[in-house]
């Protein structure tokens, strides 16, 4: 065989014709029951796995198609190969298939459970809460009665909040702040206030779930006027 040989091998299905071809003609003409120099098992099984660095290739080839007992353990070989290689195929499908399944099992649970949980915790009502700054003053600095009234206290979360303005607050709507101890706003709301024959009350929707505990100031500002700050503790 030519050993500057170029081509590449012939397609499968073309190579299966020839295969067969070759397998009815050398049986008839190369018999070889003794075996004369035929080559190894290892450098038959060069030639079925495409090993074309191995010594004398092209040779184990020529003399494949020149020797019955050659070409038939070529056969053998081949099919076992071939069936070895396609279970190999199947392994590494299945493998990566199981990879995926659990992945897509695993996924809900590390990735959208948090999510359906936040979801369900806004399904929540809002807790009704009160802040009740009735006995402040009504100034603009908020400073409070001589009796000095204790700053009151909030639960954080999701609230439906009623808050009780000082005698003399105008009925309007109000914008409403939560600032932090650096004057930030970390939320905010609108409402409207009304008298109700014995207090003005403002109610609005808070959601206060992601504060920390501590200090802040609630501003309350009229939609023509100044803001009024007051003090308030979140447990």
């Amino acid at each position: 065989m030519d050993e500057n040989r170029t081509g590449s091998f012939p397609a499968h299905h073309t190579e299966n014709r020839l295969i067969r071809a070759v397998n009815d003609a050398v049986k008839r003409a190369y018999a070889n029951s003794e075996r004369t120099d035929c080559p190894s098992s290892e450098a038959i099984q060069a030639v079925v796995v495409r090993q074309l660095s191995h010594p004398n290739f092209d040779d184990v080839v020529d003399h494949i198609a020149t020797c019955a007992p050659c070409l038939e353990e070529y056969n053998r070989r081949r099919q076992r190969y071939r069936f070895q290689r396609r279970c190999r195929w199947v392994a590494g499908f299945a493998a990566l298939l199981l990879v995926g399944l659990l992945l897509w099992r695993n996924y809900p649970s590390r990735h959208q459970r948090p999510n359906e949980q936040l979801a369900k915790e806004t399904l929540l009502p809002p807790v009704a809460a009160a802040l009740d700054y009735s006995a402040w003053t009504a100034e603009r600095s908020a400073s409070p009665l001589p009796r000095n009234p204790e700053t009151p206290r909030l639960a954080r979360g999701r609230l439906a909040l009623t808050l009780l303005l000082p005698i003399g607050t105008e009925d309007g709507s109000y914008s409403v702040q939560i600032l932090s101890a650096s004057g930030e706003i970390v939320a905010h709301a609108t409402g409207i206030a009304t008298w109700t024959g014995g207090a003005e009350k403002l109610n609005i929707n808070l959601d206060l779930t992601a504060l920390s505990a501590g200090a802040y100031t609630i501003a309350i500002r009229p939609a023509d006027g100044s803001a009024r700050t007051y003090p308030v503790l979140l447990e």
